[in-house]
């Protein structure tokens, strides 16, 4: 998909240097439509409808690779995201200890703390400062 997408980049480059040449440098114009035969108006503008339907294309090349690219990217990081949250998970797991008892569990795997002594309250003196 790179290859692609650089081939399809420098394409683009290519083109807009050349249709620079052609567009801007009136010497450069007039001597390609000079190689074509007689200079005419009907030339020139087929062959700025030619450049016109060229850069359409590439232009839509570059948005479809781009989308793609982007798109296989995005998929890319989910999928790694969720490997990782995997990874946290198992490591969350192994760090857990395994006879610890849970709070409002029916089956406790260990025996609740010792209650105090059910007696009368000892009485403290009064202390009057």
């Amino acid at each position: 998909m790179q290859t692609i997408k650089r081939f399809v980049t420098i394409l683009a480059l290519v083109y807009l240097l050349v249709a620079l040449l052609l567009l801007f440098i009136p010497f450069e114009r007039l001597s390609t439509v000079g190689i074509f035969g007689v200079y005419s108006l009907a030339m020139e503008v087929n062959i700025l409808l030619g450049f016109t339907w060229a850069g359409l294309i590439v232009v839509g090349l570059l948005l479809v690779f781009e989308n793609l690219d982007s798109g296989l990217l995005r998929r890319t990081i989910e999928q790694q995201d969720k490997k990782i949250n995997e990874l946290k998970a198992q490591l969350f797991d192994a760090k857990k200890p395994l006879g610890g008892s849970v709070i409002g569990s029916g089956g406790r795997s260990t025996p609740p703390p010792p209650s105090p002594p059910a007696g009368p309250a000892p009485t403290l003196p009064p202390t009057n400062y």
